[in-house]
This record gives C-alpha cells, sequence and structure tokens, in this order.
C-alpha cells in the first residue's frame, strides 16, 4: 500500500474516532427524552419547512430521463440544475441537446457539476467515459465545476472532501426536482449494459424553489466569475388549486454552514414508535450512525435496512457489506436487493412509521452526514409513505434477509480496507 493511502486511512481513523465520540447511546436517550415533536425539533436545528403539491415520484432513470426532457421541452424562462455527476454518454445526449436547443430559444440554463465527473469508467473496464465540462463549453451551455481538484486540496482533506453531492431540479421557478439520480450513464441506463434503480421526487413549492434558487447562485457565484443574482430568477408566489398539498421539510447541507444531516437522521431515529425503512446500498456506518439504529431497535422499533447487489465497484460493493453484521447485531433486519435485470439499488430513502419519509441524495454514511452537500425532502405525510410502502413492496419481491452467518463472511480484511477507504470516499 503506498504512501497516500497510508495517509488516507489514518485521516480516516482520526476522522472516524470524532464523529463515533459523538453520539452514544446515553445521548440518544437524552435526546429521546427531550423530544417534544418534530416541529420543535427542526426549528431547534434551523430546518424550514414549505407548503408543497404532493411529489410525484420517478423511481427509475429512464423514467426520470423522460420527465426531465418534458421539463426542459416546457420551460420557457430558466433551468437550473446541480448534479455530482455529469458525462457524455449516449444515455445522456438528449439531454445536453435539448438544454442546448431551448438556449437557442432563449431559456437560461446553468449547471453545477462536481468535479467528481472525472472519475467515471464504465464498470469492469478501464475505459473513462468523458466528463461533461468540455462538452458543455463547445455547446455553448454556462457550467460551472464546484470545488475543482488541485493538489493543495491533497494535502488538506476537508477542502478535498468538500464535494457537491446534491442532484436538484429548478425550471422556471415552478417546478423543483430532487433524488438521487445524475445525469450520466449509470443513472439513465439501466442494464444489460449498467444502471441504476433510483428516485426523483418533484413538487411545486414556491418557498423551497426560492431558498434553492439562492443556494444554485450562491454556489455558482463562488466557483465563476460569471456571478447570478438571486433577482434575475422570478419565483411564482402560489400553489396551484388544482392539485392535492402537502408540506416538507427542506435540508440543504453544509457543512462550512448548515449541518443538517445528522438532525435529519436524529429526527426519524426519535419520532419513529413502529417502524424504520432505510434503502441504502452506500451504508457505511460507524459506530455513531449503528447506535442510532440500536438505540431504535431498542425501544421496539423493527428497522428495516435494504443493500443491493450489482455496485460493479469492489470497493464500493464489498465496503458496505462490511458493516452488516453491526446493524444485524444492533437489532435490525437487513436484506439484500438482488434486481431480475442486474440493475443497482442507488436510491436513498429513510421512513419512519410509513408516513414521516425523507427522499433526496443523502446516504446513511458519515460522508453525507459531514463533508458532502446534501439535499433532502422530508415529508411527515401518510400519503407519501404509501406512495414509497408499495415502491419498498415491490423491491422486497427480489429481496433476501441476510444471515449473520452470511455477513460474517464479509468481515475480513480487504472489505475492511474498502470499509474504510468508503468512509471518505462513499
Amino acid at each position: 500500500m503506498n504512501q497516500m493511502k497510508y495517509l488516507l486511512l489514518t485521516g480516516i481513523a482520526l476522522l472516524l474516532a470524532v464523529v463515533s465520540s459523538c453520539t452514544t447511546m446515553g445521548s440518544l436517550e437524552r435526546s429521546y427524552d427531550d423530544f417534544t415533536g418534530l416541529d420543535e425539533f427542526f426549528e431547534e436545528h434551523d430546518i424550514p419547512q414549505y407548503e408543497s403539491t404532493l411529489p410525484r415520484l420517478y423511481f427509475t432513470g429512464t423514467d426520470w430521463n423522460e420527465r426531465s426532457l418534458e421539463l426542459i421541452a416546457g420551460a420557457t424562462d430558466y433551468i437550473l440544475i446541480s448534479i455530482f455527476l455529469g458525462n457524455y454518454h449516449e444515455t445522456t445526449h438528449d439531454v445536453w441537446e435539448l438544454l442546448k436547443k431551448k438556449m437557442d430559444e432563449g431559456v437560461r440554463v446553468y449547471l453545477i457539476v462536481d468535479s467528481s465527473s472525472y472519475f467515471q469508467f464504465i464498470p469492469e473496464t478501464d475505459i473513462v467515459v468523458p466528463a461533461i465540462f468540455n462538452y458543455l463549453n463547445d455547446l455553448g451551455i454556462p457550467v460551472v465545476e464546484y470545488n475543482p481538484f488541485s493538489l493543495s486540496n491533497l494535502f488538506f482533506l476537508p477542502a478535498l472532501l468538500d464535494r457537491d453531492h446534491r442532484k436538484y431540479w429548478v425550471v422556471d421557478g415552478t417546478y423543483l426536482s430532487m433524488g438521487g439520480i445524475n445525469v450520466n450513464y449509470t443513472s439513465l441506463g439501466l442494464p444489460p449494459e449498467t444502471g441504476n434503480i433510483d428516485t426523483m421526487a418533484e413538487v411545486i413549492s414556491p418557498g423551497a424553489v426560492q431558498q434553492i434558487v439562492t443556494s444554485f447562485v450562491d454556489t455558482w457565484n463562488a466557483y465563476s466569475v460569471d456571478k447570478l443574482s438571486t433577482d434575475d430568477f422570478h419565483v411564482p408566489g402560489t400553489l396551484p388549486h388544482d392539485e392535492e398539498v402537502t408540506s416538507f421539510w427542506l435540508v440543504d447541507h453544509y457543512w462550512r454552514g448548515q449541518a443538517q444531516v445528522t438532525p435529519m437522521f436524529d429526527a426519524f431515529v426519535l419520532y419513529a414508535l413502529d417502524e424504520l425503512w432505510f434503502l441504502q446500498g452506500y451504508a457505511f456506518l460507524t459506530p455513531a450512525l449503528t447506535n442510532r439504529i440500536a438505540f431504535a431497535a431498542s425501544r421496539g422499533v423493527s428497522v428495516h435496512i435494504m443493500f443491493s447487489e450489482f455496485a460493479r465497484k469492489p470497493h464500493y460493493e464489498l465496503g458496505a457489506w462490511y458493516g452488516m453484521l453491526d446493524l444485524i447485531d444492533a437489532g435490525a433486519t437487513v436484506y439484500m436487493y438482488t434486481s431480475p435485470i442486474g440493475a443497482f439499488l442507488h436510491y436513498k430513502l429513510i421512513m419512519a412509521d410509513r408516513k414521516l419519509t425523507a427522499l433526496g441524495s443523502v446516504n446513511y454514511n458519515l460522508r453525507s452526514q459531514t463533508m458532502s452537500r446534501e439535499v433532502s425532502y422530508i415529508f411527515d405525510d401518510p400519503r407519501v409513505g404509501s406512495m414509497v410502502m408499495d415502491n419498498i413492496n415491490d423491491l422486497m419481491k427480489h429481496a433476501r434477509v441476510v444471515s449473520r452467518e452470511e455477513a460474517l463472511e464479509y468481515r475480513n480484511f480487504r472489505n475492511f480496507l474498502y470499509f474504510m477507504l468508503m468512509q471518505f470516499w462513499g
């Protein structure tokens, strides 16, 4: 193992030691005793609530791709897109070309894409999939690269690991879509070549759109010499009268300013009385995160955690599976999802009592909890819970319970190294 890997693992161990010491069973018990309800809890942690339409949920990249092309085609004013991974591939070609066409018609288009886009390969090959930056520049579509990798970042881990993991779209100040779907080959394609099962949730919510527009503009201005102003992006101020309405809390996590993912995790653990569901293919658990599972289980909450096969990247897949034993010993029922078409379950979901539902970019791991920028809706609505539970029931047709004996098979030194590496990179 080279010196850089030793430095990374040393940094990981130090960071784990800090985070793991932050949430003990005793502190969770005290938080539970002090918990008076969701409204007070989220207000205390500066997580705002907004009225919205009921979300429209898209459970595959192909379904979302069809809808995203409709949104682009119907845009008349502006489109703001923030994605973690963007590349040029036959599955993404139509999105980029239609965005160019709409720009030629006078629609303003802006994209924020994370630098991680440079590190994408066709699974099980050495073929690099081109990042989207040069292609968009050739098309004349404005794009900024979030936190470009540099030599100086290699020697300051917080700077290196400051990644924008958010996936959201704003169209004409009316439609807000957030979830786990990028504009890349794994998000928009399905097997047999490659692909994910994932989700995006679309709402109309003037208050939330205004917050996300402000966040987009602030992020853009941090990395571009061509400055934007929130005043340039009109947001209609009313909800439609012909749609069912609900509300949600909006998590827009940024470790330097508003650390909101840990409170989100805690809200679900403190709120749940009967049942918790986690769909988390990238659950790289610290002891502090496992303690939350154990605390919920100790109160009689039935905790279900679904992992996935077909990540096609051993360090991702085996690093996650290494932690299954800890979850089983904490009292959770762990499932392995095996897609009949070979797709990876990239979907990020937390749901309590089939009512409180988080949908967005957040994984149940250290990276999402700390360094990555993340977004999530949190709905407290049984109608949303029912839509999501219907989808879980479909997934469960292809899932099996992981026994403790099977989980023990994943506890080896190689998988431990993957697990430690993914604390930073997952």
